[in-house]
């Protein structure tokens, strides 16, 4: 399902003066950038600036999801009470959000909060869960309106037809998050002595061409040859039969590593069919969405699990993450708030209905927004405004992401993320498996 898998690749006060505000613990600079212009944005006045924070509606969704969220506007306003009651944004302005649900089922809904929030309510920014694959949605507020928005997925292309610095986001791009795992595959020589494939799906062959095919000829890798997967809609019968042939063709060639570009080459019915023809094969993704894949084989207990051992780059573990200050700046003001603990990354928490609740996320979400909000607006100054958050974000630098440890905003680069190695899927970890460290987090802001 489709839809499912975009949904889970989804989902210190400050002052005018030269400063610092503290963050997770950490002493972040706030030193206004030299504005472009002095007047305020749409939702902004000296004292209140007027924030959108877009949610999915998971009542619409839910029979296609594995866990929901409940409380997220809850959530979301602890960590807004917390900025407000720590000296606000920008000079001492306090966040007034403005919440919005959508149903994803289309863009129609995302459409419709877009106009809502912009024109009837008049935010300055929007913080949140954009889903949209088409991109129209994240389009209509940070081009048609000229809003800022901190998304949690955006793709390089999308962000280039933006304002530079309107649209950014704390995670990576798909399509720097490739060359980070073709990086990080030739500095361990994780390849070496392979014969290598890849199988992509055909919308994906400028990745290939552009960033897969240089990146195994400077490994100097052994080369079997290329599938392109022509993939319509939900009928794979046609990608069934071409892998079927290239299988064959790889027995021939003595291929043992595939690189998967992209979340349908690296869905069950294939990953499946690999790995039952292709024994020992090393498998790489090129996407972290593959885990939702291995876990869902594990509560259908398949055994062998045909994603134990795949490969992808990625930041901290939820275990490791959930050790590190941002998380513990995060949990522990959720547990002031509430008297509750967070559970941890891996706990299955569910409702009275039995159904999953992903809690850990809603947390980390409701902390990680505000928080990269702050940072910008503190850094652009009492006149918050388009033209100079843009700006800010362009000259930017260092940032606290408090998903991960390493992060950077500056002109080109819009996607905040760069702590990254490579793991793979160990399904031996409780309950459901989860990602095993090969290789040490680096900083991979220059990958």
């Amino acid at each position: 399902m489709l839809l499912a898998v975009a949904l889970i690749a989804a989902c210190g006060g400050s002052s005018n003066k030269t400063g610092s505000s503290t963050t997770a613990g950490v002493a972040t600079t706030t030193t206004p950038a030299a504005p472009q212009s002095k007047t305020l944005g749409p939702g902004v006045t000296a004292t209140t600036v007027k924030l959108g924070v877009l949610l999915i509606d998971w009542g619409c969704v839910k029979q296609f999801v594995d866990s929901i969220r409940t409380t997220e506007k809850k959530t979301y306003g602890i960590y807004f009470d917390y900025i407000n009651s720590h000296g606000g944004v920008a000079g001492g302005k306090k966040i007034v959000p403005v919440y919005t649900t959508y149903c994803p089922i289309n863009n129609a809904g995302e459409l419709t909060a877009c106009t809502r929030l912009t024109e009837d309510d008049h935010v300055f920014a929007v913080v949140g869960t954009f889903y949209d694959p088409t991109g129209d949605a994240q389009l209509c507020f940070a081009k048609q309106h000229d809003t800022p928005i901190i998304a949690d997925s955006l793709t390089q292309d999308l962000v280039g037809k933006a304002t530079p610095g309107l649209m950014v986001t704390p995670d990576i791009t798909p399509d720097r998050r490739l060359r980070v795992i073709m990086s990080l595959l030739k500095a361990h020589r994780t390849l070496a002595g392979k014969t290598v494939a890849v199988l992509a799906e055909s919308t994906a062959k400028p990745r290939v061409q552009g960033v897969i095919d240089p990146a195994l000829k400077s490994m100097g890798v052994k080369r079997g040859s290329d599938a392109s997967l022509t993939i319509s809609g939900s009928d794979t019968a046609a990608a069934q039969q071409q892998l079927d042939s290239f299988i064959e063709r790889w027995k021939t060639q003595g291929v043992d590593a595939l690189v998967l570009v992209g979340d349908a080459a690296s869905s069950k019915q294939f990953v499946e069919k690999i790995r039952k023809q292709l024994r020992g094969v090393t498998l790489v993704s090129d996407t972290t969405s593959v885990l939702s894949g291995a876990q869902d084989e594990q509560r259908a207990h398949v055994t062998p699990n045909p994603y134990d051992g795949i490969i992808t780059a990625e930041g901290q573990t939820g275990a490791e993450h959930s050790q590190g200050q941002h998380a513990q700046f995060c949990h522990g003001t959720y547990r002031t708030a509430t008297g509750t603990a967070v559970p941890s990354p891996n706990a299955i928490v569910k409702d009275s209905h039995g159904q999953r609740l992903d809690l850990y996320g809603e947390i980390e979400d409701g902390c990680l927004y505000p928080e990269m909000f702050k940072q910008i607006a503190d850094r652009v100054g009492q006149y918050l405004d388009a033209q100079n958050w843009a700006s800010a974000v362009n000259h930017f630098g260092p940032i606290e992401d408090m998903s991960t440890i390493y992060a950077s905003l500056h002109q080109g680069k819009y996607d905040a993320d760069d702590t990254y190695g490579l793991v793979s899927y160990d399904p031996t970890i409780p309950s459901l498996g989860d990602w095993k460290r090969l290789s040490p987090v680096q900083d991979v802001g220059n990958a």
